[in-house]
């Protein structure tokens, strides 16, 4: 997921969101809490305002 965020592609900023979201329903049903320290972590190391809006969008 690193590499479609790296790439700061539109279409690979999507596919890394989609990955995340499912990823993020998984955590409904497991920890919850630990997803969202892995997403605030990976916010954090992206540090790319369009990618970081886009987390914001789907609710992340």
């Amino acid at each position: 997921m690193a590499g479609l965020i790296a790439t700061k592609q539109p279409k690979s900023y999507d596919q890394a969101l989609e990955f995340l979201v499912d990823l993020r329903d998984l955590a409904e049903r497991k920890d919850r809490a630990d997803f969202h320290r892995r997403v605030e972590a990976l916010r954090c190391a992206a540090r790319k305002p369009t990618f970081i809006a886009r987390l914001e969008k789907v609710g992340l």
